[in-house]
């Protein structure tokens, strides 16, 4: 029978589970010795060149090794067991990968059925005992077996990642595997370093010689104990090192079996005997990851107004992994956990069931915001737990959302041969060796610093800068090709493009500034909002900037902009969509109430009218909502009274649905000792106040002076405690506490795609997860030490 799955990743990962626990009986060669020579496999350039494609390449390669006879019987022979022969499962990877159409390719299946049957030729015939031990995991639907007996480390490894075991039995693993990891055992004999803790007495007396001959025979017991505890010790120690040098500096762990490491070690400390790369890879660092998520839930448990933010990936193996985040109000992130989906479906109550899991480890109270990109899946997701959780602020990724806006405009129809040119001519000067040392020498003698950059496939707004370095070194390389130095032979686009005094050079030199001109606010507000520090009023901040720019911009008569009317509409209705979006039709307002909250714009004059200048009639929401007062003859409304009616009501009506929300959630301390009616007029009272910057909010915001860098939140932290100031500042250290974008899960995808390269393409995304998680935490303890 072939490989049970549905899908061919899903029969790949089984033949490879059959193919690493074949017979003991058969022979185990070298890597180097075997007959199967796949690992991390490429198919050869000749052989593509030869039959047209990769995967005929690779079709080709393996007929070789099996020969045409045995493929042609339909029974491959497997006489082998190790590394060689489970490199199989590399070939077929990389068909899979080239192939167009993989799960319906006849040859793909073919390979792997035949290969399964020769797989069960080896386990039938072989000269062992056909009763064979297996293990496999208790979790309802998970189909994780091993051959053999169960052995403790594999068994954590799998136990501390498997979400079908259910909560209570994974925590019991991660907290087992946890108090095994070199960390914790390392921290714990650094707390017992001191002999003599503090308040012991030592006592000093003349022994008898009785008692002498018996300290000399305790004496001789103890050092054989000592040495013995002390290399056990030393190897700890140093395998601690290691670990740490492996994950903070990406180094494959398969290093520590090579002859060169051990030589090193050998001349280095003769009393170390290096531990094997598989220890390393199945213990230690799945152990030391538990540790640290541990440290990680305990920490956090004491906090509030947490942020969780996630997003989705993919690994070259291939698996796909959702990363998970949680920032505390004080910015600092926590990479908490990567969670392996490969067989399940990304759904939105998936994606719900498993965020929610996180939280209510942590606590559901302690969180108050939730952010990731605005995709189908994802943006749901924040909805569904939006809903169940009251207080929970549902955002989506701001610097997605520009990177978006900018999207939209690079699709123009008015940029899309610009666009075209400038993507051939940066690659021709990357791929050129010798265009790109001249461009280079002459850059550097115009003192442009700024080198040509490729438009790259995970970088928000790539366009606009491969757009910006191109326009910045384009009067050199029209100088370079004037003078001869470059030929643009083998070029792809209009060479009429680098030679001055035509149409085809400046219309393109026009559109190239008018693209960078008007990308040039969102590209820029997009770069700063990256920030971990970035907060909600940051949001509204840089929208004023945007649609404030290009107003100007498109003010300035066509002939000094060349930036058409036609242009200028495409643009604007861009611009107002995208502003309408995530300021005015955001599932919460909590971009306008921060930035009316920082006590520097709660008068501004930016608030005294609409805040969108190129939108011709912009829509409050509370306008509705005034209108709805007065219908019904609702005396409560006390606007009129505000220096800014406009902007006090709209900040008012969101703050008295976040009291509500944390009414409903009483988890605030605050909240169970005031009750509800005082605490709503306390807020009435003290936004008014607010709102005139009367006492308490009379004091100055001092940013200079601030040791955490965030100034705003500080100042409301000094009024948490001031009776006549309270419910409004837990509101306000609410809404400057939580993150607002998910570039944590965007560095942790680099993380991957450093760790994860071609030529380490088994890699699973349990290994990665893991990795990172080490090199996240220990990186950021350095920094916080230093």
């Amino acid at each position: 029978m072939p490989p049970l799955g549905s899908t061919i990743s899903e029969r790949l990962d089984e033949l490879g589970r059959v193919l690493e626990n074949l017979p003991h009986s058969l022979p185990e060669p070298k890597l180097e010795d075997s007959r199967f020579q796949f690992a991390n496999y490429v198919p050869d350039p000749d052989d593509v060149d030869i039959f047209g494609t990769p995967d005929a390449a690779i079709n080709h390669a393996l007929e070789v090794v099996f020969g045409w006879e045995a493929r042609s019987q339909g029974v491959l022979p497997i006489a082998e067991r190790g590394k060689g022969v489970c490199s199989l499962v590399d070939a077929l990877r990389a068909y899979q990968r080239h192939c167009k159409n993989p799960e319906s390719d006849a040859i793909l299946g073919k390979w792997i059925e035949d290969i399964w049957e020769g797989a069960k030729v080896a386990y039938s015939t072989a000269d062992e005992p056909r009763a064979g031990h297996f293990y496999r995991c208790v979790g309802e639907g998970c189909d994780w077996f091993k051959a053999g007996h169960p052995q403790s480390k594999r068994l954590l490894r799998h136990s501390t990642r498997c979400r079908k075991l259910g909560s209570e039995l994974r925590a019991k693993a991660i907290k087992w595997s946890a108090s095994e990891s070199l960390g914790a055992k390392v921290g714990k004999r650094k707390s017992k370093s001191d002999p003599h803790p503090a308040g012991t007495e030592q006592v000093s007396e003349t022994p008898s010689a009785s008692e002498i001959q018996a300290i000399h025979t305790l004496a001789t017991i103890s050092h054989n104990s000592t040495v013995a505890l002390g290399r056990e010790e030393l190897r700890q120690r140093i395998d601690f090192r290691i670990m740490k040098l492996v994950c903070i500096r990406n180094i494959v762990p398969s290093v520590v079996d090579s002859k060169e490491w051990k030589d090193m070690w050998r001349d280095g400390n003769a009393k170390y005997q290096p531990t094997s790369s598989s220890t390393f890879i199945n213990s230690h660092i799945p152990a030391e990851a538990a540790q640290i998520r541990t440290l990680q839930v305990e920490l956090l448990k004491k906090l509030i107004n947490l942020t969780l933010t996630y997003d989705g990936g993919t690994i070259n193996r291939p698996q796909s992994v959702y990363t998970i985040h949680i920032t505390t109000p004080d910015r600092r992130v926590y990479f908490i956990d990567g969670d392996e989906c490969s067989k399940e479906r990304h759904t939105a109550e998936y994606l719900e069931k498993l965020i929610f899991e996180i939280m209510s480890e942590i606590g559901i109270e302690r969180f108050s915001g939730i952010c990731s990109d605005n995709t189908g899946n994802t943006r749901k997701a924040r909805e569904l737990l939006a809903k169940s959780i009251p207080g929970l602020i549902n955002m989506l990724d701001c610097c997605h959302h520009l990177h978006n806006t900018s999207k939209d405009i690079t699709n123009l129809s008015d940029f899309k041969t610009m666009i075209s040119n400038l993507r051939k001519i940066v690659k021709y000067f990357r791929k050129s060796p010798l265009a790109a040392a001249l461009l280079t020498d002459a850059r550097m003698e115009e003192g442009i610093a700024r080198g040509l950059q490729s438009v790259g496939r995970t970088r928000f707004a790539t366009f606009y800068w491969s757009a910006e370095s191109l326009k910045s070194s384009l009067p050199v390389m029209r100088q370079l090709v004037s003078s001869g130095k470059i030929s643009l032979k083998n070029a792809t686009f209009d060479t009429a493009l680098l030679q001055g005094g035509n149409m085809a050079s400046m219309s393109f030199e026009r559109d190239l500034f008018m693209y960078t001109t008007i990308l040039t606010p969102i590209a820029r507000s997009l770069k700063a909002l990256e920030s971990t520090d970035a907060t909600a009023a940051d949001v509204f901040v840089f929208w004023l900037g945007i649609v404030s720019t290009l107003d100007d911009l498109f003010q300035r008569p066509e002939f000094e902009t060349g930036i058409s009317q036609s242009l200028i509409k495409k643009v604007t209705t861009i611009i107002n969509t995208r502003y309408k979006e995530i300021i005015d039709s955001t599932p919460t307002d909590v971009y306008f109430t921060a930035f009316f909250l920082h006590p520097k714009h709660s008068r501004s004059d930016i608030l005294r009218k609409p805040v969108n200048p190129l939108a011709n009639v912009i829509i409050i929401p509370s306008a509705r909502a005034r209108g709805k007062q007065k219908a019904t003859g609702d005396k409560g409304d006390d606007s009129e009274n505000a220096p800014i009616p406009r902007a006090y009501r709209r900040a008012k009506e969101y703050l008295k649905r976040q009291l509500q929300e944390e009414i409903v959630r009483n988890a605030h301390p605050l909240i169970k000792k005031l009750g509800v009616a005082r605490a709503a007029e306390e807020l009435r009272a003290q936004l008014m106040a607010y709102a005139h910057g009367q006492y308490p909010f009379d004091t100055p915001l001092e940013e200079t002076e601030s040791e955490s860098g965030r100034p705003v939140l500080e100042w409301w932290q000094n009024l948490e405690s001031h009776a006549h100031a309270r419910v409004l500042a837990m509101l306000a250290i609410k809404l400057y506490s939580i993150a607002i974008n998910s570039m944590a899960d965007e560095r942790t995808a680099s993380n991957f795609t450093w760790f994860n390269s071609s030529l380490r393409n088994r890699q699973q995304v349990g290994t990665l997860v893991d990795m990172i998680q080490v090199r996240q935490w220990y990186l950021t303890k350095v920094q916080l030490q230093y």
